[in-house]
This record gives structure tokens, C-alpha cells and sequence, in this order.
């Protein structure tokens, strides 16, 4: 079994949908085959730690604001992490990249796919795959509200959870593959990912 590299796969969701879950369960997948890289955003630089206190309400900031910071925060993350390990050859997983900021970030103004061409004018790379586990609104917030108790983000309120999942498949093309992931258990979901996986990027 072979995994076709360099690969770049990219794991969406709402808060809540498990698409982190996902992320490390497909990342133990590849690393027993291949050296695989899991990377999260926003990272640890200092733009990312800034972010975080701002997703939290610890500090405030505009909309502009988050968006300029989501920006620089992976600049730094393609330019000190994906890049140089999609060169060499390394199987990179993401959990959450420009399409979160998209579909957090949108406004009337500036819309989600005004948001991902400027993240792609930027040089980002796209990925090969962007694994969206769809979750209804409703059931991510139960979710939410049993694993974090108070410690809960800014976006996280159901009529907030419903336009940002309104922005993500408004933005849903080929490179997408749409996982629903509320009638299936965690092992049951990955079976589907896997699946899809196995089709697109493993030669035996």
C-alpha cells in the first residue's frame, strides 16, 4: 500500500462537527504508511496565539482585524510548516485552513469566496482534499456545550453555527468531499473518509 505524495489534506467543520477527530484518526492512518506531518490553525505564532485570545473574547477585535490576523497566521504556517513539508514529500493534514476563515469570516461585504481568492492570490497552496464534516447547527452546539462547559468561543451560538455552515457549502467544489457526519459514529464517519482517501491517493 502505497499513499501517492506529497499530499496536502485539509479537514473542515464547524465547532463541534468532529473534524479534529477525524483529522488525528486519518493522520495515525497515513503515519503508519508514510512520514505524515498534523498541523492545526490558527498555529502557535504570535499572530496565532493572538488569535485564539481573541476567538475566547479575552481581547477584542474586528472583524478586519481577526481576518488580517488569520492572514499572517498562515503566512508563517505555509511558510514555516506546509510548504517545506509538502517539499519534502511528507503527507501534511490540516485541521481547519483558509476555507475556516472563510466561512468564519464572511460578511455581507466581503463574502466566503472573496475571502478563499484572496487567500489563493496570496500563494497559498489548495489542497488536494478538503474533508467537510457536515453537522447540523443544533447538534454541534449540544456537543459543544458538553465538552466545554463555559469555555466556549465567540462563534459559538447556534444562529452563528447556521450562516458560518451556510458559508461553507456555499463553497463546496470538486475538491471537496462532503462527510454528514450527525447520523454516524465517530468509527462509522471514518470508514467514509477512509474510503474516500483510499480512492483517491493510495496505490497498492
Amino acid at each position: 500500500m502505497i499513499i501517492k505524495t506529497p499530499l496536502f489534506i485539509v479537514f473542515e467543520g464547524i465547532d463541534g462537527a468532529g473534524k479534529s477527530t477525524q483529522a488525528l484518526r486519518l493522520y495515525n492512518f497515513c503515519n503508519a504508511i508514510t512520514p505524515t506531518a498534523l498541523l492545526q490553525e490558527p498555529t502557535q505564532s504570535k499572530h496565532g496565539q493572538t488569535l485564539r485570545k481573541m476567538l475566547k473574547g479575552e481581547i477584542q477585535g474586528t472583524t478586519e482585524e481577526l481576518l488580517d490576523l488569520f492572514i499572517k497566521d498562515r503566512e508563517y504556517d505555509v511558510e514555516h510548516n506546509i510548504q517545506p513539508l509538502l517539499q519534502k514529500g511528507i503527507v501534511v493534514i490540516v485541521d481547519r485552513y483558509f476555507y475556516s476563515t472563510a466561512a468564519y469570516q464572511a460578511t455581507d461585504i466581503v463574502t466566503p469566496d472573496v475571502i478563499v481568492t484572496m487567500n489563493i492570490n496570496k500563494g497559498f497552496p489548495v489542497p488536494n482534499r478538503v474533508y467537510f464534516i457536515d453537522v447540523e447547527p443544533s447538534v454541534a452546539l449540544k456537543r459543544i456545550q458538553n465538552r466545554s462547559g463555559n469555555n466556549r468561543e465567540i462563534f459559538e451560538s447556534l444562529h452563528i453555527l447556521e450562516k458560518i455552515r451556510k458559508n461553507y457549502l456555499s463553497l463546496v467544489n470538486d475538491t471537496f468531499a462532503v462527510i454528514k457526519g450527525y447520523n454516524y459514529d465517530e468509527e462509522t464517519l471514518f470508514k467514509y473518509v477512509l474510503h474516500d482517501f483510499t480512492q483517491h491517493f493510495i496505490t497498492e
